[in-house]
């Protein structure tokens, strides 16, 4: 038989009806166990040729198929067939967040479902995602209130190591974040070429940029902890596919709150991104924007022409600052004589270190081989604008944690 009725439905009061298509009844039967009894469950046989033609459906009908890792491709397809036969069905994804069923998650999200039923979690959270699943207009999960300072990092030109600074500063965050602050840093790798990012700090990511753009209006903590590339060190990275040419056009303002209101601080990283290709929204929200360059004459030129093409509003407010890469005084201008004739504050100048390079083409940070180096140091006064969390009033001073945090790492030599 294609289905059968695990409960039978009672004469009122139904909050939903509810199909589930699995290829056995072990998903049924711990779906059960986290319903109320009277929550009428259908099985279908996942496996069962035309199981979507014999599909039954009544009022306030919600599909669950099983997105585990090893269903999760047919599964995938199952939900294009339905969609073909039943375009107004509801359908949700159910599975598990654990390490090793993220690939499930992931491909219920490239597949388009929205919601996801995590059969490890409590009862209370699973019924919270059904009857969010069949609310009406499939209602948003509300924009946090809270706004964590999002930073974008923007190089002059390709070739400004922004990529190498935005991956030891968010590391260096994330280490030094305020005790009792159980929120992430996050670095939004949005440059070119796409996916260094995640090279440097040797993590694989499997969710894009353009796959959270279409699934803002769901993205929660339970999608962040288990879809996200996350560093050893807690980072949380949201980068673009590699191969990916230019950003989508979509407007990325709602996933910029969502994100805004999940980390304790935000940095966007945008090396080598044409500035016709970012979006307005990501200028407007930003808190700050940090200019990358250094002092060879072609990077000097284009920071002009960088700051002439830059918004009105954008250059008339104080959020621009300056960042002096690779700085050798003694091959051009001095960083205070650029901020001088830019007329704008110097944050930080970073001091040329070929260690820097050697460690990133082992996919190494500098943080792992010599996590006592000046480059590392000169980091500090960009730690503070940042994530103020590191730095709170009542506790030590930044200087002091900054060194606490530096020596605790292993130290290395080469």
């Amino acid at each position: 038989m294609p289905f059968a009725t695990a409960r039978q439905l009672p004469s009122s009061g139904l909050p939903m009806n509810l199909v589930v298509f699995a290829s056995d009844r072990e998903l049924l039967s711990r779906l059960a166990a986290k319903l109320p009894p009277h929550w009428p469950l259908t099985y279908h046989d996942a496996g069962f040729p035309g199981a979507v033609q014999q599909l039954r459906v009544g009022p306030q009908t919600l599909v669950l198929l099983d997105f585990h890792a090893a269903r999760a491709a047919a599964s995938a397809e199952l939900v294009r067939q339905i969609r073909q036969l039943r375009p107004e069905l509801a359908m949700v994804a159910v599975g598990a967040t654990s390490v090793n069923q993220v690939e499930g998650v992931v491909t219920a999200l490239r597949v388009g479902l929205r919601d996801f039923v995590d059969l490890d979690a409590d009862t209370e959270e699973v019924q919270a995602v059904l009857r969010r699943a069949t609310a009406p207009a499939a209602a948003p999960i509300p924009v946090a209130a809270r706004k964590a300072p999002l930073t974008l990092m923007l190089g002059v030109r390709p070739g400004m190591g922004t990529s190498t600074l935005a991956a030891h500063l968010c590391v260096l965050a994330q280490q030094m974040r305020a005790a009792g602050n159980s929120q992430d840093v996050l670095l939004l790798d949005m440059g070119q070429p796409a996916g260094d990012v995640a090279l440097y700090l040797n993590i694989e990511s499997r969710f894009h940029y353009d796959e959270a753009l279409r699934s803002a209006s769901r993205l929660d903590a339970t999608l962040v902890r288990t879809a996200m590339a996350r560093h050893p060190g807690g980072l949380v990275l949201l980068d673009r596919a590699v191969g990916s040419e230019s950003l989508p056009p979509s407007d990325p303002g709602l996933l910029l709150k969502r994100l805004c209101g999940l980390f304790c601080s935000v940095l966007c990283e945008l090396g080598g991104t044409p500035l016709r290709q970012i979006p307005g929204a990501l200028l407007e929200h930003a808190d700050e924007i940090w200019l990358v360059t250094d002092g060879a004459i072609a990077s000097l030129v284009s920071m002009d022409q960088v700051l002439k093409q830059l918004p009105p509003g954008v250059r008339e407010g104080d959020r621009l600052k300056l960042i002096v890469n690779r700085n050798d005084e003694e091959a051009g201008m001095a960083a205070a004589q650029i901020a001088g004739r830019f007329g704008l504050p110097l944050l930080a100048t970073l001091p040329e270190r070929p260690r820097l390079r050697a460690s990133a083409s082992q996919g190494r940070l500098l943080l792992d081989d010599a996590p006592r180096d000046p480059y590392l140091r000169a980091l500090a006064p960009l730690l503070a604008r940042f994530d103020p969390t590191t730095s709170p009033p009542e506790a030590q001073g930044l200087r002091d944690r900054f060194a606490s945090a530096l020596s605790s790492l292993q130290w290395k030599t080469k």
